[in-house]
């Protein structure tokens, strides 16, 4: 039986070569035609599950209190962080990564506020920041260490480490479609939805995935453009960068340049 396969294998490949090498030619271009459709995803929809109900909840809160996606950069300066000299090229950094496109928002310990050097009637309108010239540097680090809330969220315990979270804008049509097709495949699930609103899961769901690679695409360019701007204040300061989108943009980015080695 193995002798006659290899007779067959032998008859068919080596005695028509011209033949196998088009027909692999053929498929060569047939799939390569193709991958020009693939991409990869590494949002929430392919890395949990479907009707994940965690998902939902997190979306559900999202949702209530408009939350949106940020990354957080971790920045120790080569000097104090509490040095007039640093706070300045921290507040330069900041105003560069407020000037990205699509960037909404950037909080650091040069937001919030000095409550010890406020008056009680000051505080709910024009409090105190680190920038301000009146405010006592030294006082203020020791406020902002021992607080709850900024100690280990936007300073280090050891006060050398400044967070500076990057609020990203909210992106109402993704936030519509998703709401949408959640809604859409609940009542399909409980097999309550008629044939009309099956269709408009169909179409739903064909609007999102489109929609879904023109945001990844401007995800991507904004992770660059973030990077791009913490690079050219690496020479005075050491700095990371972390947060879900960025992990999500490095997690393709990195597949992407293994299919293309291999």
């Amino acid at each position: 039986m193995t002798s006659k396969i290899a007779q067959l294998y032998s008859h068919c490949v080596f005695e028509r070569p011209k033949l196998v090498i088009f027909m692999l030619l053929v498929l060569v271009a047939f799939f390569a035609w193709h991958a020009q459709d693939f991409r990869l995803d590494a949002s929430a929809d392919s890395l949990l599950l479907e009707n994940d109900p965690d998902l939902e909840y997190s979306r559900e809160i999202n949702d209530r209190f408009g939350t949106a996606d940020s990354v957080t950069v971790a920045y120790s300066p080569a000097g104090s962080l509490f040095e007039p000299a640093e706070l300045k090229v921290l507040e330069r950094l900041s105003e560069d990564l407020l000037a990205i496109d699509r960037v909404e928002s950037v909080n650091s310990i040069l937001t919030v506020p000095i409550f010890g050097d406020t008056p009680l009637t000051g505080i709910s309108e024009d409090y105190l920041t680190l920038l301000d010239p009146e405010t006592d540097l030294a006082e203020a680090q020791d406020e902002i260490m021992a607080s709850p809330v900024f100690r280990n969220a936007l300073l280090s315990p050891d006060g050398e480490t400044a967070g500076i979270q990057v609020g990203f804008a909210l992106d109402e049509t993704a936030r519509l479609l998703v709401n949408r097709r959640t809604e859409l495949r609940n009542l399909n699930r409980d097999g309550e939805a008629s044939l009309e609103l099956q269709a408009e899961l169909i179409q739903v769901e064909a609007e999102y995935a489109s929609y879904s690679v023109q945001a990844a695409d401007r995800q991507h360019e904004m992770i660059t453009e973030i990077r791009n701007t913490l690079d050219g204040y690496r020479d005075g300061a050491e700095i990371y960068l972390g947060g879900a989108p960025m992990i999500a943009d490095d997690l393709v980015t990195f597949v992407q340049g293994d299919l293309s080695s291999f």
